[in-house]
C-alpha cells in the first residue's frame, strides 16, 4: 500500500505493473499484483540462487573440474569481461550445463493436454493436466550413461545429448522460459566472479 500512495513512480518491475492499465484504463488490483510479483521473485531470483548454490557445491566436490575452470580463466585473464570473452569460456559453459542437468532449480512443470493422444500405449485425454519431470528426464540412463556422475565433457560439442527434450532445465517448446538467456548470462558472470576472487570448501 505504501508504494501505491507514493507520489513518484519508479521504473522497477513493481512500479511498471502498478502503472499498467487495460484498454478501459483499469489498473491491477492488489490481489492481481501478487501473482506476477511472486512469479518474478521465484523465476528471477530464487532459481538463479539455487543454481549458483548448486554450482558452488559441485565445484567444491570436484577439484579436478575446478582446476580446469581456473586454467580457462587464467588463459583469458588479459581480456576485458565482455560477451565476446564470455563466449570463449567453453569449459565453463559445459560445467554450468552440467550443474543445471544434475540439480535443475525447477523440478518440473504442468501442462494441459489440448488434444487426446497416446504415449507408450496409454491414452491421455484432452483436458487432463500432466506433469513433466525435469529432474527425472535429466537422469534418464537411456540418454546419459552414469547419469549421476559430474562430468562436464558430456556437454562438449562432440558429446551433446541427443533428442530435442533430453535437456530441459528451462522447460521446452513454445513455453520455454523466456528469461533463459538472461539467466544463463547471470549465472556465468557470477561463476566467473567466484572463480577469480574466491576459494571455498
Amino acid at each position: 500500500m505504501t508504494r501505491r500512495q507514493a507520489t513518484e513512480t519508479g521504473t522497477d518491475a513493481l512500479s511498471l505493473l502498478m502503472q499498467a492499465q487495460d484498454d478501459d484504463g483499469q489498473g491491477l488490483s492488489l490481489e492481481e499484483l501478487k501473482d506476477p510479483i511472486l512469479l518474478l521473485l521465484f523465476a528471477g531470483h530464487e532459481t538463479l540462487t539455487s543454481a549458483i548454490a548448486s554450482y558452488c557445491l559441485l565445484i567444491a566436490q570436484n577439484p579436478n573440474v575446478w582446476e580446469q575452470l581456473r586454467a580457462e580463466q587464467a588463459a583469458l585473464a588479459s581480456l576485458p569481461l565482455t560477451l565476446a570473452t564470455l563466449k570463449q569460456m567453453t569449459y565453463l559453459d559445459q560445467v554450468l550445463r552440467k550443474v543445471l542437468r544434475l540439480v535443475p532449480p525447477v523440478g518440473g512443470g504442468f501442462r494441459t493436454v489440448l488434444q487426446t493422444c497416446e504415449l507408450d500405449g496409454y491414452q491421455i485425454p484432452a483436458g487432463w493436466t500432466v506433469l513433466y519431470a525435469i529432474n527425472q528426464t535429466h537422469l534418464n540412463p537411456d540418454t546419459y550413461t552414469e547419469p549421476e556422475t559430474f562430468c562436464p565433457h558430456r556437454f562438449s560439442p562432440a558429446n551433446s545429448p541427443q533428442g530435442q527434450y533430453s535437456y530441459i532445465p528451462f522447460g521446452g517448446g513454445i513455453r520455454e522460459c523466456l528469461g533463459k538467456e538472461f539467466a544463463r548470462l547471470e549465472m556465468k558472470l557470477f561463476a566467473v566472479h567466484l572463480l577469480k576472487h574466491y576459494t571455498w570448501a
